[in-house]
């Protein structure tokens, strides 16, 4: 009887079908990974963002409990004034608030412009208190800059309402458009077709990734769903 013969370099080789299908195989995978690593990312950041939220709503609680006044120009503190920091356009930035709730400010420090004032650190915290630790980031993102203001995890100034309302009496007053009344009021920087503050004392929010309101807004002051945007709110 005759061996019977098998032709090996016949059976193992891959077609040029199966080769392709395999490839193909390949980068499905590779693309869902890709795409899931980058959900990760992104709720991380979303994670972060929240906790930077919070410490910053610790030290200002602490600030207020020792000061019993909110951490704002005080021209704006006779009025009750509602005050943003951080605003998109530049001219409100986080720079005066990051220095009066980070203290430990020499005589030269911690003198910054607010619209078109100057205010001093130094002399809204004259004790020199130390009320959030701030980590410096050289990036931008998810610290103090070199310029003093305040970065979310994507490198977008942290945003910023302060409630001014300075009665004591805890009665519910007639909107005034940010002065002195219980509504927070942040000039449609933080209003959503959901949501937007009422009477906390003070609330943080990010545009995210994107760097824009909702989902790509006309602008800022446009009230759009915060459904399915990148945004990060605190209240």
């Amino acid at each position: 009887m005759k061996p019977i013969k098998f032709n090996s370099a016949h059976q193992s080789a891959f077609t040029l079908v199966e080769l392709l299908v395999v490839i193909a195989i390949i980068m499905a995978l590779a693309f869902f990974a890709i795409m899931g690593g980058g959900r990760l990312l992104e709720n991380s950041r979303k994670v972060k963002a929240m906790d930077q939220f919070r410490n910053f709503g610790v030290g200002m609680t602490l600030f207020v409990g020792d000061y019993q006044k909110p951490p704002i120009p005080q021209s704006k503190l006779p009025g009750g004034w509602d005050t943003i920091y951080g605003d998109p356009g530049g001219k409100y930035t986080t720079e005066f608030l990051v220095s009066a709730l980070k203290g430990d400010l020499t005589d030269e420090e911690g003198n910054y412009t607010y619209g078109d004032e100057t205010f001093s650190g130094k002399a809204a915290n004259p004790r020199n208190e130390t009320y959030v630790i701030f980590p410096y980031s050289a990036d931008k993102k998810y610290g103090v800059g070199n310029d003093g203001r305040l970065y979310d995890p994507w490198g977008g100034e942290v945003m910023v309402g302060i409630n001014g309302f300075k009665s004591t009496s805890g009665v519910l007053v007639p909107f005034n458009n940010g002065g002195s009344d219980l509504r927070m009021h942040t000039w449609g920087l933080a209003e959503y077709t959901e949501t937007k503050p009422k009477e906390q004392a003070y609330v943080f929010w990010s545009y995210g990734k994107d760097k824009k309101k909702g989902k790509n807004a006309p602008n800022v002051s446009s009230v759009v769903p915060f459904q399915n945007s990148d945004d990060v709110i605190s209240w």
